[in-house]
């Protein structure tokens, strides 16, 4: 069995070539949180939509050195310069399991967090083809999703893109979220210290 980082950096390698073949200046910088059971749609999704943004795929795993912290602003700060990089918006993937999964819950907290001379992320939700557009929401992104259509909210929600022209929509209006005035952020929760529903 692949172990969770040798996973992660699969998928970098996988997204940085798919990346690359197109060069296009106004492509967001996106970090992608997934569940590892997932692994096979997030590879697909990269596949057919890895052109249309820049990715940070490398999320955090057991073998981080913050993982066993007690100290959640140092969790979320370590996740936003070690794993979230210069992402602007956060692309979360949603599996059967995704939403009681604990470090994307610290890559959602940490997306969430702003600070005097970086925004917080853009979080772009999104069930994964294999959820039939319906998905269990994780706790923290619930806490700032104000519903469809409501340009303050924090979390923009949206189906499975059909095409990378709405897929590219998507993510704009995932970017632009992050400057709207008025946009309640919630990020108080604790963080998840387990897996378990």
């Amino acid at each position: 069995m692949i172990k969770p980082r040798n996973l992660a950096v699969l998928m970098q390698r996988l997204a940085d070539l798919i990346s690359t073949a197109r060069h296009d200046p106004t492509r967001h910088t996106c970090f992608v949180s997934y569940h590892d059971a997932d692994f096979s749609e997030v590879e697909s999704f990269i596949r057919q939509f890895g052109e249309e943004f820049v990715p940070r795929c490398i999320g955090v795993t057991p073998q981080d050195r913050f993982v066993g912290s007690l100290d959640e602003h140092y969790i979320k700060s370590r996740v936003r310069d070690e794993c979230l990089g210069d992402s602007t918006v956060t692309i979360v993937l949603l599996g059967r399991e995704t939403w009681h999964q604990m470090f994307v819950d610290w890559e959602i907290a940490a997306s969430l967090l702003e600070g005097p001379d970086r925004p917080r992320n853009g979080i772009l939700a999104m069930p994964l083809p294999s959820m039939g557009n319906r998905a269990t929401l994780p706790e923290r992104i619930r806490d700032n999703f104000s519903g469809p259509g409501d340009e303050k909210s924090p979390v923009i929600y949206e189906s499975y893109p059909t095409t990378r022209e709405s897929f590219r929509a998507k993510l704009d209006r995932a970017h632009a979220s992050r400057s709207q005035p008025g946009a309640a952020v919630n990020n108080a929760r604790p963080l998840r210290r387990a897996d378990s529903p």
